[in-house]
């Protein structure tokens, strides 16, 4: 019953495998014909693209480019670069004079009390 079994197997097998080769000759003759359709459809796109990055490159032509600093090759001057500015303070930064601050005195008698409880 076993041998019956296998020899069913091979058989759909074989038959099978006819099949999938006729299938195959059938699909390659159709490939070039596909490949040339997939070819004409990218260079279409191609054209397309072209344009636009023609049209992008026009438009950015156009605009005016303010004048970009060069930036250092060495990493350690770019850190340098974007820790000390070229900008100057804010104007609040700093803007009291001397008058304008407080002075504290010294009080003789509080220094010598905490000196005395530091000992």
């Amino acid at each position: 019953m076993l041998e019956y079994l296998y020899a069913l197997s091979l058989l759909s097998i074989t038959i099978t495998l006819f099949y999938l080769t006729k299938s195959c000759f059938a699909f390659k003759g159709e490939i070039p014909h596909q490949g040339e359709e997939i070819t004409n459809r990218i260079e279409k796109v191609h054209g397309v693209l072209d344009e636009l990055t023609d049209i992008i490159n026009e438009f950015a032509q156009s605009i005016p480019v303010p004048d970009i600093a060069q930036t250092p090759n060495n990493p350690l001057m770019s850190l340098l670069a974007n820790i000390i500015s070229p900008t100057p303070s804010p104007l609040g930064h700093g803007s009291k004079t001397q008058e304008e601050w407080q002075i504290h005195e010294v009080n003789e008698k509080n220094t010598t009390q905490t000196e005395n409880e530091l000992s």
